[in-house]
């Protein structure tokens, strides 16, 4: 019997439920230790407007498909190819006003005239 006694003692110190009786009162409650969670921070953007390329070379116009519009094409100072907008708006391309594409896209699609 004091075997048992002492058997269900260790369980309830193992538990932690005695805590609540060793408190003394009862206003004062067990709570259950929760899991801290993992935390981060996104990384800073000190300045999120692109800068324009120097030196960009217009390659013609271009589409898609036969029958959509034609956009101007230009190939930046290291080589890359990018569309922009309709044919003849563009002014001054930047990758703010124009989205990078690759040759394999462009032999896909039609050079405008």
């Amino acid at each position: 019997m004091l075997r048992t006694c002492l058997s269900v003692a260790v369980i309830v110190l193992a538990l932690g439920v005695s805590s609540v009786a060793a408190a003394g009162t009862a206003t004062e409650q067990w709570t259950p230790m929760r899991p801290a969670l993992l935390s981060f921070s996104l990384p800073v953007v000190t300045d999120p407007t692109p800068v324009a390329a120097a030196n960009w070379t217009f390659e013609g116009c271009w589409s898609p498909a036969l029958g959509q519009p034609c956009a101007d094409v230009f190939r930046d100072a290291q080589g890359d190819l990018w569309i922009c907008k309709a044919c003849g708006t563009t002014g001054k391309p930047s990758p703010g006003k124009c989205r990078r594409t690759s040759q394999a896209e462009l032999d896909r699609g039609f050079w405008c005239s």
